[in-house]
Parts: structure tokens; sequence; C-alpha cells
């Protein structure tokens, strides 16, 4: 009897696994910092990046370029003064978070930051809102006024999860970052994975099923 259970657990335990990494196999798997709306039930969230706010001063009056929503999460001074100012941004995702957050004047331009024209469409004098880690410095540009708002740094639990043996083959990855995908390509290859990746990500087709690059906001469209 004792023999027949610990069989029957075990069998059990064994399908119940097997179960698990067959559910990982067909998982697609996104990676940005914040969690994404409409996340399709066949779908995972981990955020391989975290960041934290720095010191920086009060942005002045005049409009603002985003080239992201992160910048402004960090934005330590009272943001309703800044309310009123005409914004440039790129995306669509972006333009709609700002629009949430009770900006009244946005402008998009373009889908990424190399669209953006600051001296054939005028754009200058404007304050850009930054991290860390960008495709493009405005800040040689001049006119503009550069502000760090946060600094970023991988995020150890998620890449580890990402990096188990579970994730082995799974099917789909969106990844937002150079430093994420730095990362992931120095740990293991993902032959059976397509990896969606943005324009500051360059994949190793070594490693990776299919290169498919996108715009972030744009993932579920």
């Amino acid at each position: 009897m004792c023999h027949f259970a610990s069989f029957y657990c075990f069998y059990y335990s064994a399908i119940g696994h097997i179960c698990q990494l067959n559910i990982y196999t067909s998982m697609k798997l996104y990676t940005q910092i914040n969690k994404p709306k409409g996340l399709p039930p066949d779908s995972l969230w981990l955020p391989c990046l975290q960041t934290e706010t720095i010191p920086h001063r009060k942005a002045w009056k005049q409009p603002l370029l985003l080239t992201h929503i992160e910048p402004l999460k960090h934005y330590e001074h009272d943001i309703v003064e800044l309310l009123s100012e005409k914004v440039y941004c790129i995306g669509g995702r972006t333009y709609d978070r700002l629009k949430e957050m009770g900006f009244v004047n946005v402008e998009m331009h373009g889908m990424v930051a190399e669209d953006v024209k600051l001296r054939s469409r005028a754009l200058t004098p404007c304050t850009w809102l930054h991290g860390d880690k960008f495709s493009r410095d405005f800040n040689k540009t001049e006119g503009v006024t550069a502000i760090q708002t946060y600094k970023s740094s991988l995020n150890k639990s998620s890449l580890d999860k990402v990096l188990t043996d579970a994730f082995g083959s799974l099917s789909e990855i969106w990844v937002y970052s150079k430093t994420v995908l730095e990362a992931l390509e120095a740990t293991r290859k993902f032959c059976s994975t397509t990896i969606h990746h943005t324009e500051s990500c360059s994949p190793d087709p070594e490693k990776w099923k299919t290169l498919v690059p996108f715009y972030p906001g744009e993932e579920f469209d």
C-alpha cells in the first residue's frame, strides 16, 4: 500500500511538472519595467529592469521631451506645474499615458527617438527628461536641457526565473533593453524562442530562433 501510494504521488507529481513545462513552452514573456495592459492569458510579465529615483532639479517652464513615461514617473517635484506645458513624445503608448496623467498639449513625433526632428521642426528650447540609458542623446542638440530623473539596474530575481530550465523553450519573448538582452545572451542560447526587440537591441541571430523588431506600445496590435 505504501509503495503504491508513493508511486501514485510520484506519478502525479511528475505529470504536474511536465504540464507546467508544457505551459511554459507555449508562453509569451514580456520583460518591460511596467506591467502591460491587456496581457493575454497565455502570457507572463517579468520585469527584467528595476528603476530608482535619483536627485534632480526642477524642470523649467518650457516644453518637455519624453521618449517614454518612466522619467516622468520618477520626477520628484510637483508635476501639476508641468501639465500646461507642451510635451513632445514618441509612440502611441506614451502619448496615451501622458494624456491620462493630465497633460493637455501633447504632440507625438514618430515611433522612435530618431524620428524627433528638433531643428527642422523648431522644437527647442525644451527639457528632455530621461534615465541613464537611451538610444539617442538629445543633450547634444543646442537648446535642449537634459534632466536625468532615475537610474536602472538588472532585476536579478526576474532574470533568474527567465534563465531556469522551465523557460528553456519559451516560444516568444519581448526585450526592451540592451542591458537585458546582453544578460540573457551571456548565459545561454534560446534556439527555440522568437525574440521581439526594440531598436536599441541587436540580438545575435545564432542565439535565437527568429528576430522580430517592434515598437514599444504595439505589442498587442
